[in-house]
C-alpha cells in the first residue's frame, strides 16, 4: 500500500513538473517578438549636404542635434533624436555628416 502511494505521488509530481517545463518552452509571444524585431530594422539613411540642409531644413538653436548610437545595434546604426526615434543605417554616411530623418522631416548629425 505504501509503495502505491509513493508511485502515485511520483507520477503526479512528474506530470506537474513536465507540464510546467513544457509551458515555459512554448511561449506564444516568441513568434511575435521575432516579427517585431524584423519589422524594426534600420532604414537606409539619406545623406544631405550642409548647403542643402540649411536651405531646406534651417537650423534652430545654432546646430543640428546629434543622433545616438545604441551599443546593442550593429555598427553604423544610429537612432534619430526626433520622435518616433527611428533607427537609420548610416554606414554610407561619413561621421559628422548630415542625415535626413524621413519620418520627422528634420536633419540630424551622424555621430
Amino acid at each position: 500500500m505504501k509503495s502505491l502511494k509513493i508511485l502515485a505521488a511520483i507520477t503526479i509530481a512528474s506530470a506537474l513538473l513536465g507540464t510546467t517545463l513544457y509551458a515555459q518552452g512554448t511561449d506564444s509571444r516568441i513568434g511575435s517578438i521575432k516579427r517585431e524585431q524584423g519589422e524594426k530594422s534600420a532604414i537606409e539613411a539619406k545623406a544631405i549636404s550642409k548647403a542643402e540642409a540649411e536651405k531646406k531644413y534651417p537650423m534652430k538653436g545654432g546646430a543640428y542635434p546629434q543622433g545616438q548610437r545604441d551599443p546593442h545595434d550593429p555598427s553604423g546604426v544610429v537612432v534619430s533624436p526626433y520622435p518616433p526615434h527611428e533607427k537609420y543605417d548610416c554606414t554610407k554616411v561619413a561621421h559628422g555628416g548630415l542625415v535626413v530623418d524621413q519620418k520627422a522631416n528634420k536633419v540630424f548629425v551622424r555621430p
